[in-house]
């Protein structure tokens, strides 16, 4: 995993801890953070990514000065600009940071068009269904830095919330014949499975008992049967095609 991409994570994390927030990390990064520490082959074999999915949760929003504040720091603290494709959700800096923001479901706000709108005109989430019960088993780690006087804390979903996460992003984009995301998603599925200890798997397996009747289960379970269920359906096929899955294979 390239460094730039955790000192732009420590440069976001370190404002959110002082007004007593610990920012909750998906996508590849919030992956990567939460199996740095295995051991064996697959360890190396995590991909890398070149951008922050910031999830919100209720906790961090419900109160204004709070949400104002997330605002702030985003848009006038840390300088990021909306990108031009989208609206309050996906923001850019130079000279290529990329912080995406997701929000799971939750009454107390405006939603249009998919999105949450916690502070008009300037900040809003993409709204994440599949991430309802994501501040459930939320992991705390201090994050990795050059300055030993820093404790810069973020948060991890578990990793059942992560496959679930994971297996709703591929079937979007596989449907949508998007190869190269769908691929980065499939293989994102296979790390996070082959990396996962045994207490991940109690743990995953807990949750899921907990919301047996969540739509969400019943919708990841027939993604991993129709598509992941043998070596020739498409999931399987697109983690076969990722180059991440031969690394000792020079491609050049």
């Amino acid at each position: 995993m390239d460094d730039t991409i955790l000192v732009q994570l420590a440069e976001l994390a370190k404002p959110f801890n002082k007004i007593g927030i610990k920012p909750v990390i998906c996508g590849g990064l919030g992956i990567y953070l939460c199996f740095r520490n295995s051991q064996g082959a697959a360890r190396s074999m995590i991909r890398a990514t070149n951008d922050i999915d910031l999830m919100i949760t209720k906790e961090m929003v419900l109160e204004h000065s709070r949400r104002n504040a997330i605002a702030e720091i985003i848009t006038q603290e840390l300088e990021y600009v909306v990108r031009e494709d989208s609206r309050h959700f996906r923001f850019e800096k130079p000279p290529n940071q990329q912080l995406d923001i997701l929000a799971q479901p939750m009454n107390e706000f405006e939603m249009r068009e998919n999105r949450v709108k916690f502070v008009k005109s300037k900040l809003h989430g993409h709204l994440t269904e599949e991430a309802r019960f994501i501040d459930e088993d939320l992991r705390t780690i201090i994050l990795p830095t050059d300055k030993t006087d820093d404790n810069i804390e973020v948060q991890l979903p578990s990793p059942a919330n992560l496959l679930i996460l994971k297996l709703c992003a591929f079937e979007d984009r596989d449907n949508n014949n998007e190869q190269e995301r769908s691929q980065a998603h499939a293989y994102d599925i296979y790390i996070t499975a082959m990396l996962a200890n045994l207490e991940d798997y109690r743990e995953g397996q807990r949750f899921l008992a907990r919301h047996k009747d969540w739509n969400i289960i019943q919708r990841v379970a027939s993604i991993v049967n129709d598509k992941f269920h043998s070596v020739d359906q498409p999931g399987w096929q697109r983690v076969l095609e990722a180059s991440n899955f031969y690394p000792n294979v020079n491609t050049h």
